[in-house]
C-alpha cells in the first residue's frame, strides 16, 4: 500500500480524508500543519526517511506554519518527489491571479474548493490528476 500524503489542520477534514485514502487503497501520510510537514520533507531530503514516499499530496492552502503552496514548492525541490502529483484544498476564494500563481511558481497541478467533493467524485478526480502526471 503506497503512501499519500495529507496536510491539513482541521482535525475532522484530515480525518475524512485518511479514511478515504485508507479505502482507496492507500496508506495516509499525514501532517497537521506546514511546520511538520517541513520537518517531514528535512528528513527526507537528509536521507534519514526511512519510509515509502508519497505517490500524491492532498493539502490544504491556508494553515499555520507554511501553506500548502509554500510545501507544494518545496516537494517540487526534494529530488524523489519532484514529479509526484500535488493537489490543494480551499475553502477561500482564490483571484485568478493567485491561481495561475499556484500553478506556474509552486508547481500545483490541481486546487479543490472546500467542502471536498463526495468520495466517488474526489477519487475518480485523483486518479486523473495521478494518470496524467505519469504520462
Amino acid at each position: 500500500m503506497k503512501p499519500w500524503l495529507v496536510v491539513e489542520d482541521e482535525e475532522d477534514i484530515r480525518n475524512i480524508v485518511k479514511v478515504m485514502f485508507e479505502a482507496w487503497g492507500h496508506r495516509p501520510l499525514e501532517f497537521r500543519d506546514g511546520n511538520q510537514a517541513f520537518g517531514w520533507l528535512d528528513s527526507v531530503e537528509a536521507g534519514t526517511y526511512s519510509g515509502d514516499l508519497p505517490e500524491l499530496a492532498l493539502m490544504d492552502i491556508r494553515m499555520p506554519g507554511p501553506r500548502g503552496h509554500e510545501i507544494a514548492q518545496r516537494i517540487r525541490s526534494v529530488e524523489p518527489m519532484q514529479h509526484i502529483p500535488i493537489v490543494l484544498m480551499t475553502a477561500f476564494s482564490l483571484s485568478e491571479g493567485e491561481r495561475k500563481a499556484m500553478y506556474s511558481d509552486y508547481g500545483v497541478d490541481h486546487i479543490i474548493s472546500k467542502p471536498l467533493p463526495d468520495f466517488f467524485e474526489l477519487k475518480q478526480l485523483l486518479d486523473d490528476i495521478s494518470a496524467r502526471k505519469r504520462t
